[in-house]
């Protein structure tokens, strides 16, 4: 069943730092949707480089995967929302940033290993048994 959480602004920096850190070099899959119908998908899962918040004001989130000989980073800039959707061990399934337009920036982690997300569901902002459209 699973369920979501809100990572709340003021805790960005330091999770994603820490997921950065213990997630480094995991296969992920990114998917973009722009709320309007369109959307855009990296078909190859590619390993984590990183993932930054540029600002602790509203500012910029990059998503760097890659290798060393090619990276790719994808800016998602005005973020207003990260959640998380954790599967009933506290696996991530996905992580969805949403910008000040709509803009949904969708992360999943493949691959053979889980990745812990490092986020209880006692923590405020979690929803048992939560999913979102």
């Amino acid at each position: 069943m699973g369920y979501a959480a809100e990572i709340p602004r003021r805790n960005w920096f330091a999770y994603f730092e820490l997921l950065s850190e213990r997630a480094s070099s995991h296969p992920l899959r990114l998917e973009v949707e722009d709320g309007g119908g369109a959307s855009w998908r990296m078909e190859q899962a590619l390993p984590l480089v990183g993932i930054d918040v540029e600002s602790r004001e509203q500012g910029t989130l990059e998503v760097t995967v890659g290798t060393l000989r090619r990276e790719f980073t994808h800016h998602i800039n005005d973020p207003e929302h990260v959640h998380l959707l954790m599967d009933d061990e506290g696996n991530i399934q996905c992580i969805r940033i949403e910008d000040r337009d709509g803009v949904r920036s969708l992360l999943y982690f493949e691959g053979e290993e889980p990745v812990p997300a490092w986020f209880h569901a006692d923590a405020p902002g979690a929803d048992e048994a939560a999913s979102w459209t």
